[in-house]
């Protein structure tokens, strides 16, 4: 765990949030995100992951819940939803590279067009299943089986039925990975995206994500993954927050609308679809019905005292780093390979079979191999047994001893 805290893999992915965050709250940039027109700013590529990610929503419908009389959390039909997501998992990753070879290096201005189409063969990537050995290029199979691996780990856990920040953060590292392999988009794939780019990235796509995610958890009442309850920032998300805090620092009205705007009933529903903060606050009330807001949750209402956007977008950047990435919990379930790499050795050895068993030998079993009958510390070599003093006649199992209280005389 210390190994991976202090890796260039942690770094690089809390710099790519960082810099995410930066572009929502970078002003001056022409681009402001309209839930109407949802693909504006987006490379060809990442608008085919959007396409895809619209699609998902259509398969909760082809998939509705069963039957959850007798559970709490966790609707069985979510696993069916998952092994289809699964199974269309490597189509929906060759989809976006083939669409970033496509075109390779796009200006900061695409034609919708270009959008819509990559959009649409998005969500046609999203019908279909693909395996790995139809795919040509040894280069583009290894990376889709990195990507798929971060990818299938974003919607929640099939066997537990629940979802987490954890499962947030694999989606992070899917889009960190997208990021090295060109597809956001750039003048020169050597470079990082513009700042305009960039943003357009981080709010379009988190909007189309967390639409899936709530509906999941939602629809199969995903159990929380790891939740603090109400001292914890949220049951299901961390990021949302943070990017949404940033988004917020780069409006005009940001002064009159400051972090204590999140009581206003009004604000967050005219404003929730096109702010990722008031979408998230909104959705939590909506699930804690006719209960107090600082009673559900103390941490945001909390936070809604601080004076700027700015305070709260630095305080969940920490948060996120210091409760998400630096939290086993979290970690152990990250898999590393060349996009994402681990540049330190296991701090273990793997683990052996023993060589031999101690349970039920055959009788024909070499004795010689049998480890000896442990014997008790205070056993002498040679002394007898001592004899055990029978019973009284009608006392039972005379091969027991008397048992005398500790203050009997």
């Amino acid at each position: 765990m210390n190994k991976f805290l202090a890796s260039p893999a942690k770094a690089s992915l809390l710099r790519l949030v960082g810099a995410m965050g930066k572009s929502c709250a970078a002003s001056g940039l022409h681009y402001e995100y309209n839930p109407d027109d949802q693909l504006v700013g987006l490379s060809p590529a990442m608008a085919s992951l959007h396409g895809s990610l619209t699609e998902m929503l259509n398969w909760l419908t082809d998939i509705p819940p069963s039957d959850r009389s007798q559970a709490r959390f966790g609707n069985p039909a979510f696993r069916e939803w998952h092994e289809r997501f699964v199974s269309r998992s490597v189509s929906i990753v060759h989809n976006i590279l083939k669409t970033q070879q496509q075109f390779p290096q796009t200006d900061d201005h695409v034609d919708k067009s270009v959008l819509e189409e990559a959009s649409l063969s998005g969500r046609e990537a999203s019908k279909v299943t693909m395996t790995l050995d139809s795919i040509a290029s040894e280069d583009d199979r290894e990376a889709i089986t990195e990507l798929c691996a971060y990818l299938g780990d974003s919607f929640g856990h099939p066997i537990r039925l629940d979802f987490g920040t954890g499962h947030e953060s694999s989606f992070q590292v899917f889009l960190f990975g997208l990021c090295k392999l060109g597809c956001f988009g750039s003048k020169n794939q050597d470079e990082p995206p513009s700042m305009e780019r960039l943003k357009a990235i981080t709010i379009s796509i988190y909007h189309a994500y967390l639409k899936v995610t709530r509906q999941l958890q939602t629809d199969y009442v995903l159990e929380p993954a790891g939740s603090h309850g109400v001292w914890g920032l949220d049951d299901y998300h961390c990021l949302p927050f943070y990017f949404g805090a940033c988004q917020l620092q780069a409006t005009e009205d940001a002064e009159n609308n400051g972090p204590n705007a999140i009581h206003d009933d009004h604000v967050l529903q005219s404003q929730g679809d096109k702010y990722l903060y008031y979408g998230c606050v909104r959705y939590i009330k909506s699930l804690k019905k006719g209960v107090p807001f600082f009673e559900s949750s103390p941490m945001l209402n909390d936070i809604s005292n601080l004076p700027s956007w700015q305070k709260v977008a630095a305080g969940l950047l920490r948060l996120y780093e210091g409760e998400v990435l630096s939290k086993r919990q979290v970690v152990q379930h990250f898999v590393f390979g060349k996009l994402f790499a681990a540049s330190w050795t296991p701090s273990e050895s793997p683990r052996e079979p023993p060589s031999t068993s101690t349970f039920r030998q055959p009788h024909d079993f070499p004795q010689e191999t049998v480890a000896p009958m442990a014997r008790a510390p205070w056993a002498v070599d040679g002394a007898a047994r001592p004899a055990i003093p029978p019973r009284a006649a009608g006392a039972g199992h005379d091969s027991l001893p008397f048992t005398k209280a500790p203050w009997a005389k």
